[in-house]
């Protein structure tokens, strides 16, 4: 897209939504060619949505020129250029935001096979009756019920367009696998429970919105939230920089909930891409509290943009706008919900719309005289300058310095010029909404007598001039000794070219009044008329500056709600006395304490009301609930308010409860408040309980100590801490694992560093001397092998077997892993016990890319293991074809010989592995290849009874009547050895049945000399010679009876072998055998004689 639409585009935006100010600061050409350069590279290079990229942009504090500063350098982007279906999208509007994404169909994760994983179903009449009554709508992890105590629990923040709403689907139905995905990071994060929208919000209007006005709860008590968005889960983790820019960017972070969740959560997971699947980030500790590697890289705009939604409450109209102007919501009303609870105010059912927005108004008391020139329809009574979407306001960098009264209007001061002493009619019409401009339109040319013209006081009109003004219709109201002027807002008037302040009649800076802005009923309806005051304009003017001002604004007296405590029961009372110690209002508890009989009692959830406090952190509360609440009272997991504050990180109020508190004492599965902060990385917690003498090696129901736990969530602090008061590093838990193998395994460096300084072994071996470095190759964890590595780990360490993590590297074709250990010089010929090589491993595995990479690494190809076998011989051995031909590629001996003289092809013949048998001869191997006993492969392959190896070896054109050492060929190893299918098709290729070996034997001579009766048999019956003579004249009977094999003499005997066959001596098979003592050959032979004569 070009630049000039950009262009237009920004002149547009900041014409209508910034002040003077801005225009000012956007007038140098530079600042504008970088914002645009900036919006083509995040639209066109990186593919981003351009309606984003701009709502971005435009709210950013201190305006769009300081998106330039919100683009990583492109080096440092992990992001692949898509267009997330964001083709059609504007500038000023997101076609996808127009999709109603409640109907996107449910996502199914990698995991699930062709995606045909079952839904489970969620009675959600368990979360109706739940909202119903004011109770939680935590799901327990296996989805059975609702948690009925306050068990930790996880809440999910996504995209329902990612699909991880409910889709279109049944509502309560979601995809076991995507369950199953979220449920893993629970029981990372050791939590009991989900709350996920999708399942945990009532379907029916009225509950929905019961539950949505509590929306806030569900993130503050969650002990860690997790963020769910599928552009962030492609995105891959680099560094804290980058990751602020990607979530800024991020579809999940343009929706309207995600600001309250964000605000609210204590503590927040974000789901990045890692080396082995998706990985979590902690957003406060890992990317906004993070190190930049350097100031140059250092996303200050990104981070700040993040850092003002991280806990801060909203308190200015500025603010809120910034944060949730350029958000969208499913549901329009969504939008006000989420505003009226990110201030704070009460909602009652079926509060209107615009009735939130005017309560937030009352809340936020103060707004700019910059935010009056929108252009929108407005609101009606004392509102009415304010737009019906609270959104329409414009940002502004002015000071709020105009009051918001209890009726609406707006007090404060302001500079102002009579509608009929602009005799140079420079109003511009184009720039308000058509309503607005018709009633301005009518007042200058009907009622231009009765009108004001509003300047915004402290601009600088005498270089600028004045370009804008807001058109009144005032109004005096006389009270005692001074005059009230009430203006009903008309509309913003725009100048062009401005007003130039001298030529303006009786304009001077300096004259200032104070001005009420609205409507009043009281004023504008006629009621005093009667009155000796004059009614023009010009009039007022002059009576105002007759009388003193009146400086005092009417400010709210009452809040939304009253309470009247004579009418409640004590249920009541008890129900309304842990809200109000939930959303910490001091007031309202030190009121009701007086009331409640009972103020230490447990809630339905187990907890007390000192529990609540400590677990929301209200300092103060706390401090008046522990005159009347024992700090020893436990829930029904057994803890007490200490263990709360210690995992929630509130040192303030951990440093109130120890005192009165149990020390060392361990809730229900095992943790102590030592756990709780070490875990979740208090250290100045830790410190304070250390101090105390708490149990420095206390364990869990894990058998994991606090020094664990720091490690596994890389709290360096907390492990230095831990380190130096002695903490023992060589505790193992239930699963054997240190503090330094949890440290390593989950990516951090420092803590690991720390550890191994206080005299961790970051080569300690378990049982089967397998060491850290071999688990991180194993485990394909490429961040914590780079990290054992830079921690000096011996890369030469050996299992059981003398396996090197090497070798395991490329047992599994992990090209990084090669890399890396041959980077920190592995040794790339180390030898198992067997002697393979790290190359034999990978070739036997047919493991190309390792292969090639060990090969370019310079690893021998020729190298040998203890029986001389080479990595191409493995390969040939496997069938491994892939591997055989990038062996054979790169230069691999093809003819290379073994301890017996065994080439390749000879070792693929002998396993029947017939597609490395074809490959090897079609890049030339040798089908003739003899080993030390001058045997052929063809030899081999009928020894081993291997038909097909023969088939195609015979095809290819090896010499089946080929001879070793003795003179023997195939087929008198596979009588030799009884390989009766061998015998049958060298049968039928014709091999010769009457070969003589260099005793003149033939086959069936040795099939008679082992006793293989079947190959007798089938040699025979391919007719053979049954009396075939070797040199000595010796017939298979003679061998048979000089070996003592009776089967073969019985078989032979039966085959019609002539029993007195004589040799060369003259001997008979009888004589033979009586020579060599063979008395079984000499009984079975004289009776088979006996038996013939008598025939």
């Amino acid at each position: 897209m070009p630049l000039l639409f950009f262009q237009h585009v920004y002149y547009q935006s900041i014409g209508s939504d910034f002040d003077h100010t801005l225009i000012v600061m956007s007038s140098l050409l530079a600042d504008r060619k970088a914002i645009l350069q900036a919006v083509h590279t995040a639209t066109e290079d990186l593919g981003f949505c351009r309606n984003r990229v701009w709502a971005v942009a435009k709210t950013l504090p201190g305006g769009a020129e300081q998106f330039p500063k919100i683009l990583p350098p492109r080096e440092r982007l992990s992001h692949k250029e898509t267009r997330e279906d964001h083709e059609l999208c504007t500038f000023d509007f997101c076609e996808q935001s127009r999709v109603n994404f409640t109907l996107v169909k449910q996502r199914h994760e990698g995991f699930c096979e062709e995606a045909r994983c079952k839904a489970k179903r969620f009675d959600l009449n368990y979360v109706a009756k739940a909202v119903d009554k004011g109770q939680r709508t935590v799901w327990d992890l296996e989805g059975i019920e609702t948690l009925q105590r306050n068990e930790r629990y996880m809440a999910i923040s996504h995209v329902w367009s990612d699909g991880t709403g409910a889709g279109n689907q049944a509502r309560g139905h979601v995809n076991i696998c995507l369950l199953e995905f979220f449920r893993g990071f629970a029981e990372k994060f050791g939590c009991q429970g989900i709350w996920w929208d999708t399942i945990c919000i009532p379907t029916t209007k009225d509950l929905r919105e019961k539950a949505l006005k509590r929306m806030q709860d569900n993130y503050m008590n969650a002990a860690v939230t997790l963020v769910h968005d599928c552009f962030l889960r492609e995105c891959e983790w680099i560094d804290a920089d980058s990751a602020c820019f990607y979530i800024v960017m991020s579809p999940w972070f343009s929706r309207g909930w995600t600001a309250l969740e964000l605000q609210m959560s204590h503590k927040v997971q974000v789901i990045f891409k890692g080396p082995s699947g998706p990985i979590t980030k902690d957003i406060d500790k890992d990317i906004l509290q993070a190190k930049s590697p350097s100031i140059f890289h250092e996303n200050k705009v990104a981070k700040g943009i993040l850092k003002r939604l991280r806990g801060n409450k909203v308190s200015q109209l500025n603010d809120l706008l910034a944060i949730l102007g350029s958000r969208h919501t499913s549901w329009p009303r969504d939008m006000a919900i989420i505003s009226g609870l990110m201030i704070g105010i009460e909602m009652p059912d079926n509060y209107a719309h615009q009735k939130i927005y005017q309560e937030i108004l009352q809340k936020i008391s103060t707004i700019s005289h910059a935010h009056l020139f929108h252009n929108s329809a407005t609101m009606t009574n004392g509102y009415n300058w304010c737009p019906t979407n609270l959104y329409d306001l414009p940002v502004t960098l002015s000071k709020h310095n105009l009051q918001i009264e209890e009726n609406g209007n707006l007090f404060g001061k302001w500079n102002f010029i009579l509608l009929d002493d602009i005799k140079d009619k420079r109003f511009i019409s184009g720039h308000a909404h058509p309503l607005i401009e018709a009633k301005v339109l009518l007042a200058r040319e009907d009622e231009e007598d009765q009108h004001l013209l509003l300047i915004e006081p402290g601009l600088n009109s005498q270089e600028t001039g004045i370009s804008r003004g807001l058109l009144v219709k005032p109004s005096v109201k006389p009270d005692k000794n001074f005059l009230d002027c009430y203006c009903d807002y008309v509309g913003p008037v725009y100048f062009d070219p401005p007003l130039i302040e001298s030529e303006i009649k009786g304009f001077h800076r300096t004259l200032l009044f104070n001005f009420h802005v609205g409507y009043d009923e009281t004023c504008h309806n006629g009621s005093y008329q009667n009155t000796q005051l004059k009614k023009s304009a010009r009039g007022m003017i002059e009576d105002m500056m007759k009388c003193p001002p009146n400086l005092e604004y009417r400010k709210r007296q009452t809040n939304l709600r009253t309470v009247n405590l004579a009418t409640w029961d004590q249920l009541r009372i008890r129900d309304e006395f842990i809200k109000a110690v939930v959303d910490g209002k001091h007031e309202k508890v030190e009121e009701l304490l007086k009331k409640v009989d009972e103020p230490d009692q447990a809630d339905d959830s187990g907890w007390s009301a000192l529990h609540h406090a400590a677990w929301r952190g209200h300092e103060g509360v706390a401090r008046l609930l522990m005159k009347s609440c024992s700090l020893q009272k436990r829930s029904a997991r057994g803890e007490e308010p200490l263990h709360l504050a210690a995992e929630r990180g509130f040192k303030e109020l951990v440093d109130m409860l120890l005192e009165g508190s149990t020390r060392d004492l361990p809730r229900g599965d095992g943790l102590n408040a030592l756990h709780l902060a070490a875990r979740n990385g208090f250290t100045r917690i830790v410190d304070t309980l250390l101090q105390e003498h708490w149990e420095i090696n206390a364990s869990d129901d894990k058998k994991q100590t606090a020094l664990h736990m720091a490690s596994f969530w890389g709290h360096e602090d907390v492990v230095h801490a831990l380190s130096k008061k002695g903490a023992d590093h060589t505790l193992k838990d239930n699963e054997q694992s240190t503090a330094l193998s949890l440290a390593v395994f989950n990516g951090y460096e420092q803590p690991a560093r720390l550890l191994i300084a206080a005299g961790a072994d970051v080569n300690v071996q378990k049982m089967d001397y397998v060491t850290l470095l071999h688990l991180a190759v194993d485990q394909i964890n490429n961040i914590a092998l780079k990290i054992l590595c830079r921690l000096g780990a011996n890369l030469e360490a050996q299992d059981k077997i003398g396996r090197t993590p090497l070798h395991d590297a490329a047992r599994q074709d992990n090209v990084d892993a090669i890399k890396i250990l041959a980077d920190h010089k592995g040794e790339l010929e180390a030898q198992d016990k067997y002697g393979a090589t790290p190359l034999h491993h990978a070739a036997v595995n047919n493991h190309v890319n390792a292969i090639k990479i060990l090969a370019e690494l310079q690893a021998d190809l020729e190298a040998q293991d203890k029986h001389g076998q080479t990595p191409l011989y493995y390969a040939a051995a496997n069938n491994e074809v892939d591997a055989i031909k990038i062996l054979v590629e790169l230069k691999a001996d093809l003819e290379a010989q073994d301890e017996g003289g065994y080439t390749p092809l000879y070792r693929a013949a002998a396993n029947n592995q017939v597609d490395a048998i074809k490959i090897l001869a079609e890049l030339g191997a040798d089908l003739e290849a003899r080993d030390k006993y001058s045997q052929t492969p063809l030899y081999r392959a009928a020894a081993n009874n291997q038909v097909d190896a023969i088939e195609l070896l015979a095809e290819l054109g090896a010499d089946f009547e080929a001879q070793d050492e003795s003179g023997q060929t195939p087929l008198h190893r596979a009588a030799a050895n009884n390989r009766i299918d061998a015998i049958k098709i060298l049968a039928e290729l014709e091999a010769e049945l009457e070969a003589q070996d260099k005793y003149g034997q033939t086959p069936l001579h040795r099939a008679a000399e082992y006793g293989q009766v079947d190959a007798i048999k089938i040699l025979v019956e391919s007719k053979a010679e049954i009396e075939a003579q070797d040199k000595y004249g010796q017939t298979p009977l003679h061998i048979a009876a000089e070996y003592g094999q009776v089967d073969s003499i019985k078989i032979l005997a039966e085959l019609k072998a002539e029993l007195e066959a004589q040799d060369t001596s003259s001997h008979t098979p009888l004589h033979i055998a009586t020579e060599y003592g063979q008395v079984d050959s000499i009984k079975i032979l004289s009776n088979l004689i006996a038996s013939s004569k008598q025939v």
